[in-house]
């Protein structure tokens, strides 16, 4: 967080990518931006979800009569998750020119975290069907967050030094703060 920690562990795999032939500052620029565009992704995943239930309680809309189930949503959600992640393999594997890299050790728990995830979305749905997506929403999007810096601080102690912990207890003060005001904005 404030105090800097360097990972000295080897790299196991020596290649370098395009990202390592950027400057400090760039760097930074392409990864905030690619959070930001994660994070508009991610925020949106279920519009089109909720604007199809939405409009289906609507005679004139073509979603008339449309289910009210979020878990009728499933197959064509992530169907379109696995054709999109498709195209991009295959885009992936044409700038590489057919030479791709794969790191053998990393597909299967690739794979089991795809099952977890999918696992954890069908289990959103639900809740987002019980409580709505106002409820439902910040529960979801802070509760791993706080379980994964519970991991780093007891299980992997990657957070060091009395500033750090206080600012992380601060900034989940905040995030409880909010994830509370909009759960109770719903009521």
């Amino acid at each position: 967080m404030t105090e800097h920690v360097i990972n000295s562990s080897q790299d196991p795999c020596p290649d370098y990518s395009w990202v390592d032939k950027l400057s400090r500052a760039q760097q930074r620029t392409v990864g905030c931006s690619l959070a930001v565009i994660s994070g508009i992704l991610y925020g949106s995943t279920f519009v089109p979800i909720i604007y199809i239930k939405d409009h289906s309680k609507r005679n004139d809309s073509i979603y008339a009569g449309a289910s009210q189930y979020d878990l009728d949503y499933v197959f064509a959600h992530f169907s379109g998750i696995f054709f999109t992640s498709t195209v991009y393999f295959l885009a992936y594997c044409i700038a590489m020119k057919n030479n791709f890299k794969l790191y053998s050790k990393a597909v299967l728990p690739g794979f089991l975290s795809g099952v977890l995830w999918a696992i954890a979305t069908c289990c959103w749905l639900i809740a987002n069907h019980s409580l709505s997506a106002v409820v439902s929403f910040p529960i979801v999007t802070a509760g791993p967050g706080f379980i994964a810096a519970m991991w780093g601080v007891f299980m992997f102690k990657e957070i060091k030094g009395l500033q750090n912990y206080l600012l992380m207890i601060f900034a989940f003060c905040i995030i409880l703060t909010g994830a509370l005001c909009t759960a109770f904005s719903k009521v």
